[in-house]
């Protein structure tokens, strides 16, 4: 991209630390921080899905380093993000980490600093993430705006792996809703009932691999204005790609037409397998498709009835289906009393007197005019 090189401009602080971009040479060394910091294995192949990806030519990514070790990282995700007609490309944080011997000295916001410094007016016009509540004030502090939240809607599947002795406590408001003997019994009519609602003209078809040419065209046959991923046929051979993930895609036909498909993947965090539904098609005028929803959703949940919960960001399948197949989100009770929705976070990278909050129309710092399903999302399951 004719940028200098990562080291040509790297001084020492006081301190020892160093702080400068990544180059190839270090794929080992972050690996090896990021298992001792996360404690997950991960693949060379996982680290080319999660830092590469159709809209990016390299890494990017700025590292703390002292005498010749890793010690500190904070790696970007590159989206596409449309709104209105206009594209542009932004970053993502995700997985920053300080190596535990080597934190309380402020590496993290060395390297956030760093990594605006050179990003500013150089390429993405925009970073946006999603913090967890303890880490929001220091992204509010280096600039970003919160823009609002995303809440989350699960389908419990197995009340008792929630109620576990070592859960019990977190989860005692919801006891009542999750471990009452008829929850079952109510959740098997709940879908009961759905089947003979559904809509007779909708099929719905398991796809080995994601169909993202098909896919591509549903979504542009109606292309949402607020601000989204686009999905284009890169995109989704790339975002859904982990080789972590067991992914599955559903599309729903009437009259030989695809009109709706949605995609999922499982995996086990901590002892708890949670099926994601990552993405939904169409994005916009999502109600009038509501059957074909709620057959797709049938058939996911079917598919994954092994899985002790499914997720659904809130922009991504219609309240009226999620409520009717038992869907709790975590913004109402009982599941605000053990969680909460996910902040949103953002910030131009131009200079700030040229600061751009607008993108095709859309705000960067209204929620109203972002689509966010998981697929915008460093979602892991």
């Amino acid at each position: 991209m004719g940028h200098a090189s990562p080291q040509s401009k790297v001084i020492p602080a006081e301190d020892g630390y160093i702080v400068r971009r990544y180059e190839p040479a270090d794929r080992d060394k972050f690996l090896a921080l990021y298992e001792e910091v996360f404690e997950k294995t991960r693949t060379p192949e996982w680290f080319d899905w999660r830092y590469g990806g159709p809209h990016t030519d390299e890494v990017r990514m700025f590292l703390a380093e002292k005498d010749g070790e890793i010690v500190g990282a904070e790696p970007f995700i590159s989206f596409e993000i449309r709104g209105g007609n206009e594209t542009v490309c932004a970053l993502q944080p995700a997985d920053a980490m300080v190596h535990p011997d080597h934190r309380r000295n402020g590496l993290l916001t060395r390297i956030t600093e760093a990594a605006i410094d050179y990003y500013t007016d150089n390429g993405p016009s925009f970073i946006f993430n999603f913090p967890n509540q303890a880490a929001i004030g220091a992204f509010l502090k280096l600039g970003w705006v919160q823009v609002g939240e995303v809440a989350t809607a699960y389908r419990i599947q197995k009340p008792s792996v929630f109620l576990k002795s070592d859960r019990a406590k977190r989860f005692g408001p919801v006891a009542d809703v999750l471990s009452a003997a008829g929850y079952r019994a109510r959740d098997a009519a709940t879908l009961a009932a759905s089947r003979r609602r559904s809509d007779d003209e909708v099929t719905v078809t398991r796809h080995a691999e994601i169909p993202a040419k098909r896919l591509a065209r549903l979504y542009e046959s109606a292309v949402p204005p607020r601000l989204h991923a686009p999905r284009t046929e890169a995109f989704y051979n790339w975002r859904f790609g982990n080789p972590q993930w067991d992914v599955a895609a559903y599309s729903a036909k009437r009259d030989g037409e695809i009109v709706a498909s949605i995609v999922a993947c499982t995996q086990e965090t901590r002892g708890i397998t949670t099926t994601k539904i990552l993405d939904a098609l169409p994005m916009v005028d999502a109600e009038a498709e509501c059957e074909a929803f709620d057959r797709l959703l049938r058939v996911a949940i079917a598919d994954h009835e092994d899985a002790d919960a499914i997720a659904v960001a809130e922009d991504t399948i219609p309240p009226s289906v999620l409520s009717r197949l038992n869907f709790l989100r975590n913004d109402r009770f009982p599941m605000s009393m053990v969680g909460s929705p996910t902040p949103v976070v953002t910030r131009p990278l131009v200079p700030e007197e040229e600061a751009q909050w607008i993108v095709g129309g859309q705000h960067l710092a209204d929620r109203n005019d972002w689509r966010l399903s998981f697929a915008e999302q460093d979602t892991s399951v």
